[in-house]
């Protein structure tokens, strides 16, 4: 494999003992990589994440409790991540997560490397992305409306919700019914300003009016806060 100067950080979250330790073989013979730990469900993977950067996750999608897709869902932040799966079928699912790949069990060693070269592209890319940002924050959103666009200010959402293959972008005085995902939206939105509360909800902290370990008020509307965000949700709004 190429060398690159830069080290990712790594966590492997598998539930089966012999496929953490294939790919904490790759990792160990990969010098760009540091492994920081392996995790065999997904409270357990964060409860890693609370207390290590990682850069580049290796997740399986199939795990106990909540599986790869939702524990993505319960992340303000998200490690790039590589999928580690042996069902195919999921293939199609995680493309709205914008993952750097996905490989089917058993992982052979070429499509590993070639994985691992897909993430330092996208570190880099990343990296550059930032420098930008810093610069020129990000204040408006450009939606899809099946054959048109719409540009929007970031600061005038309230919160949007999953709508099937569409989310619902609510504004102060209008909805607009964007095709996209939440996921996809998330990405391109003020990291420090939006919040996923939900599987189906992200809200803009500049309206949270009133909150609860169940709910959130957002604007004139009383949301739902999801199970599994509970606890991030919460930290994220007393700090």
């Amino acid at each position: 494999m190429e060398n690159i100067n830069e080290k990712l950080s790594c966590l492997v979250v598998d539930d089966e003992q012999p496929a953490q330790w294939v790919l904490t073989s790759y990792i160990s013979e990969t010098s760009n990589l540091e492994l920081k730990a392996c995790a065999f469900d997904a409270m357990e993977a964060l409860e890693v994440m609370k207390n290590h950067s990682i850069d580049l996750l290796f997740l399986d999608i199939n795990l106990p409790g909540l599986n790869g897709l939702e524990m993505l869902d319960t992340l303000e932040f998200q490690p790039m991540v590589i999928f580690t799966t042996a069902y195919a079928a999921y293939a199609a699912d995680s493309f709205e997560y914008n993952v750097v790949d996905y490989l089917v069990k058993p992982v052979t060693r070429q499509h590993f490397d070639r994985a691992v070269m897909r993430a330092f592209e996208k570190a880099r890319l990343r990296e550059v992305t930032a420098n930008t940002d810093t610069r020129y924050p990000t204040t408006s959103l450009e939606l899809n409306l099946g054959g048109s666009t719409e540009t929007v200010e970031t600061e005038n959402i309230v919160y949007l919700q999953s709508y099937g293959n569409y989310v619902k972008v609510f504004l102060e005085n209008r909805m607009i019914l964007a095709t996209s995902t939440t996921h996809q939206l998330l990405s391109q939105l003020p990291q420090k300003s939006f919040l996923r509360i939900h599987k189906s909800f992200i809200v803009n902290r500049k309206y949270i009016k009133a909150y609860s370990n169940n709910s959130v008020v957002a604007g004139k509307e009383k949301l739902p806060i999801g199970i599994s965000y509970r606890q991030s949700v919460v930290t994220a709004l007393n700090q």
